[in-house]
């Protein structure tokens, strides 16, 4: 049997292993198309793949760095999510299109007061650490410069984000977690803050209280991006009221399409356009048995096509990046368009299926997007308010 050197090098060595926080036997073998991460341009599979690499794609909403699969779906930025856990609590199931009932508790932080702060600090410095690491792949940004330097040496640039504001109900703490590096926070995720509420939990009154509207300003004066995606709708308007800078809701689908209060208003989609802000929708939807199967039957015939040399053709599998469990919800991106305008739309991937992102460019331009209205979904968008922010 012939045998092609190359192909060896398509197995990641040892030293590359510790970089990417693997150990040695870790890994080995094959899935079908979704093993390797390779971003040689002869695998590129046409024009789409070529403007994908030269793009800076922003996940706006990671929740797990996996560096491997970010190289995989060549995904430039991400903004992740840190913060306390919290446990649901509620007995009840509620309907998702029922607002809930104000005053009363569905869930629960497992730390509290100066623990919680400290939990916080925790999560902050092991993200900081882990850049540190495998500083050659990856490196914590802070300001929009530092994003654009990160990317053109080729690695990925990482924002800090506070997924809820827990702040000991203290300016001082959030000014200390802008100096460790927070650069992004949502006034609430899951359960309320005291001082805004979320879409799974109310307080009563809804809303900002006046700290909570202390806070906004304040983010606002020191360059933290204000994330609305978990928010109620009484603390986005109230926030959208007094914000001197942009906002930004980092993954949400569309309150018309999905009839859930977790997802976007069409009026919230324009308040959050009217800041100069980026809402940015939850990318993958399911596919179907059917589109799997066809999407699976194209690539192959496809890649036989093209590779008449079985070892080339090997490579080219290997390369493959698809993930056959999704696809990108246009319908919502139009919709978020139709509504906010193609300068306040973005993507993000709540940590699931990252390296789809390569197929998401060929996508958005199937669909009719021109070539600068994909630039700006896939990240010129965020990259704006983070400029405009930070």
């Amino acid at each position: 049997m012939r045998h092609r050197s190359r192909l060896a090098k398509k197995f990641v060595d040892g030293r590359e292993l510790d970089q990417l926080g693997l150990s040695p036997g870790y890994r080995v073998g094959h899935l079908d198309g979704t093993t390797n991460y390779v971003t040689d341009f002869r695998f590129d599979r046409g024009p789409y793949d070529r403007l994908h690499r030269e793009l800076i794609v922003v996940d706006a909403y990671s929740a797990l760095v996996d560096i491997e699969e970010l190289l995989r779906g060549r995904v430039n930025v991400v903004i992740q999510a840190l913060g306390p856990e919290e446990l649901f609590i509620q007995e009840e199931m509620q309907d998702p299109s029922d607002e809930p009932p104000r005053g009363i508790r569905s869930w629960l932080p497992i730390f509290k007061g100066e623990e919680l702060v400290e939990r916080i600090k925790i999560g902050i410095d092991e993200h900081l650490s882990f850049a540190k690491a495998h500083q050659e792949y990856i490196e914590v940004v802070y300001t929009e410069s530092d994003v654009r330097r990160v990317v053109a040496d080729g690695r990925i640039a990482m924002v800090l984000m506070l997924v809820s504001g827990y702040i000991a109900d203290s300016l001082d703490v959030l000014k200390e977690f802008h100096e460790l590096g927070i650069r992004v926070i949502c006034p609430s995720h899951l359960a309320a803050t005291s001082w805004a509420d979320s879409s799974a939990e109310l307080n009563d009154p809804p809303g900002l209280n006046a700290f909570g509207r202390d806070v906004i300003r304040t983010c606002n004066e020191i360059g933290v991006l204000v994330d609305l995606a978990h928010c109620s709708d009484y603390t986005c308007r109230d926030t959208l009221k007094i914000a001197s800078k942009p906002v930004i809701a980092t993954h949400t689908k569309v309150r018309s399409i999905t009839g859930s209060l977790r997802d976007m208003s069409d009026d919230v989609l324009r308040g959050v356009a009217n800041t100069g802000g980026v809402a940015c929708v939850l990318a993958a939807t399911p596919r179907t048995a059917q589109e799997r199967h066809s999407a699976r039957l194209k690539r192959d015939r496809d890649l036989a096509e093209r590779y008449a040399d079985p070892f080339d053709l090997t490579e080219a599998k290997l390369a493959d990046a698809q993930i056959w469990s999704t696809k990108l919800d246009i319908e919502s991106i139009d919709h978020a368009v139709n509504v906010a305008g193609i300068d306040h739309v973005g993507l993000s991937s709540h940590a699931q299926n990252v390296p789809q992102w390569k197929e998401f460019t060929e996508t958005l331009l199937e669909h009719g997007y021109t070539q600068e209205d994909a630039s700006k979904i896939l990240g010129e968008n965020v990259l704006r308010v983070l400029r405009e922010t930070f």
